[in-house]
């Protein structure tokens, strides 16, 4: 169970960082509070999933979010975190612009199909305190960039909205949505959490790739299960759990 706290309660802002998730695991280490946001500019090594880097101009939105768990979260629901960060960072940009957002299964934001927003989530332990770090990347008023390795299926709100987008506006709003969330899984309340991600899937009835680690396969995304993980229907209708994996929609 996730520890209530309010989010964005304090808020540390920075021009330039390596990386906000790593700014923040730094600042944990000498026990600030859980509830506190770290905001960038610019990131110079931001950090995506599978180690990989995060294009972080000036223009978009680098923030992370500190948690607070309870021990031995991660081995069961912790997947959830992220998730419930995707649909609050979803229902915010729909809110604000009126313009159609949907999830991608683990950690993508999409709008008009492309990925706007990543999400990392990361746990920590700082002396007898679980912590969990969420870091949202979000493309507003950054045009993504020519060359870039996912430009083709890459996007950001300024080329959705073809106007600039007022980043404070959003930030807070994902505050608040983040806020409504983080109550809920305080509460217990996992399944609407997760019944809400189901409604807002772009991934849940599309034939998908998965890249894990070690193999690679293809199936039908049919359902997440109790704990975020998605659930895939095999060409022999077996059913295969991914726990961690990249997810490419191919339909």
């Amino acid at each position: 169970m996730l520890i209530s706290q309010k989010l964005g309660h304090r808020i540390i802002r920075y021009d330039t960082v390596t990386s906000t998730n790593e700014v923040l695991r730094e600042l944990a280490q000498e026990e600030i509070e859980p509830g506190t946001v770290v905001v960038a500019k610019v990131q110079t090594k931001g950090k995506g999933r599978m180690a990989r880097t995060w294009e972080s101009p000036e223009g978009g939105l680098w923030m992370s979010v500190l948690l607070e768990t309870e021990k031995n979260f991660e081995n069961n629901k912790f997947g959830i975190i992220p998730l419930m960060s995707g649909c609050a960072v979803a229902t915010a940009v729909m809110h604000e612009y009126n313009i159609e957002a949907g999830v991608k299964w683990p950690n993508d934001v999409l709008i008009n199909g492309k990925k706007a927003c990543g999400i990392l989530g990361e746990i920590l332990n700082v002396g007898e305190k679980q912590l969990a770090i969420i870091g949202i990347g979000i493309n507003i008023n950054n045009k993504v960039q020519e060359g870039y390795e996912f430009s083709q299926v890459s996007t950001s709100l300024i080329e959705e909205r073809e106007r600039k987008s007022r980043i404070e506006e959003l930030e807070n709003a994902i505050l608040l949505e983040m806020n409504h969330r983080n109550e809920m899984l305080a509460a217990g309340k996992y399944d609407e959490l997760l019944d809400e991600w189901r409604e807002l899937s772009n991934t849940l009835g599309s034939r998908v790739k998965i890249t894990a680690p070690n193999e690679e396969f293809e199936g039908l995304a049919k359902d997440i299960d109790e704990n975020g993980s998605l659930i895939l229907e095999m060409d022999d209708n077996s059913l295969k759990t991914i726990n961690v994996g990249d997810c490419t929609h191919l339909d």
